[in-house]
């Protein structure tokens, strides 16, 4: 099982059950755990996703009630196409998704992630602004940028290539 940290924000909106914090599995292989937020930009809800280990995070833009009964499917099929859109082949992208089969949902327990989580909503926020608001900008390019982007957390790494450093190493 997978888990995705859920902040408190994120968490009045969904009606999971959390996994107990004694019982969330550390993954050693693949991709293992991420970080989810609510935000909102240009008055609309939208969801942050942050990888645990390599910091990949993508934005989907947009998000209504329905999505969020359903955000495990949500979750996967927008990680698939920002993988597609950074050149991961379906091989790799198949078998991350074979990593996501079974997700559990808990509270957020990791402040570093917290804080560049943080970082990029803020990032994602001007960005946007700079294209006069959400309909305006073209998702995945966005996410791809921001992925492009020196962290501290990362001993100033870019996440696109933590996450490829990741994925070569299992």
């Amino acid at each position: 099982m997978r888990i995705i940290h859920c902040t408190k924000k994120l968490l009045k909106e969904l009606d999971v059950s959390l996994v107990e914090p004694d019982k969330i599995p550390q993954p050693t292989e693949g991709l293992g755990n991420w970080y989810a937020n609510l935000l909102r930009i240009d008055r609309r809800k939208c969801l942050l996703f942050t990888n645990e280990k390599s910091l990949y995070t993508f934005l989907i833009p947009k998000v209504l009630k329905a999505n969020l009964k359903n955000i495990e499917e949500e979750f996967l099929i927008h990680l698939s196409y920002n993988l597609q859109n950074e050149g991961f082949g379906l091989e790799v992208i198949n078998k991350i998704m074979q990593e996501y089969q079974e997700i559990g949902f808990a509270k957020t327990s990791n402040r570093q992630v917290l804080g560049s989580m943080n970082e990029f909503a803020f990032q994602y926020e001007v960005l946007i602004e700079q294209k006069e608001g959400l309909e305006n900008i073209r998702i995945l390019e966005l996410n791809k940028h921001i992925n492009r982007t020196i962290m501290g957390a990362l001993k100033y790494k870019y996440p696109i290539e933590a996450l490829r450093n990741l994925l070569k190493s299992h």
